[in-house]
């Protein structure tokens, strides 16, 4: 019950530097998220049946359908993705589904393939159908694996935003003098 006098009896001092730093923190943990969308996009593809896919490098990689938010086009579908050995390049569903939304797009993680040799890939889709009009708003999306940074960074924005507004509080409860 001390701490927490003090806390209020200091509050003006204590609230204005908890106010910047957290602001200055939510601001961190925003730039963060978008900076991880933007690094760990490797590829964007229109939606076709078949395309080659350039990658540079061995380990994981996650692809993502990306369309108009509500979009049935990807129902159904499958997804293969052959080596440049002419192998099929081993995949799994992913475990849990990571999903970004703006105000007109979204963005779903489907399935993880482990990339073991660079070079050019055959990317296929199965059940696609005829062309739409549409199909222009639709793409397939390759990422590297990015959830525990986004989620270390929604996490901190959490904290960050809960910081921001009790100092807000405490401040104006100070200034109000409430007892």
């Amino acid at each position: 019950m001390a701490f927490l006098s003090f806390i209020y009896k200091y509050g003006i001092w204590i609230s204005v530097p908890a106010f910047i730093l957290s602001v200055i923190l939510l601001v961190r943990c925003i730039t963060g998220v978008i900076q991880t969308e933007k690094q760990t996009r490797l590829v964007s593809l229109p939606l076709l049946d078949r395309q080659e896919v350039e990658f540079n490098e061995t380990g994981s990689v996650i692809l993502c359908m990306e369309g108009p938010m509500l979009s049935r086009r990807f129902a159904n579908l499958e997804y293969g993705l052959t080596g440049p050995d002419g192998r099929a390049v081993q995949s799994r569903p992913v475990l849990f589904r990571w999903a970004t939304s703006g105000f007109t797009k979204a963005t779903l993680e489907l399935r993880v393939y482990g990339i073991a040799q660079p070079g050019r890939h055959l990317f296929e889709i199965r059940g696609l159908g005829d062309d739409k009009p549409s199909d222009a708003e639709h793409r397939m999306v390759f990422t590297r694996p990015h959830m525990a940074r986004s989620v270390a960074c929604v996490l901190g924005i959490v904290f960050s935003a809960a910081v921001a507004i009790g100092s807000l509080v405490l401040f104006l409860m100070r200034l109000a003098g409430v007892k």
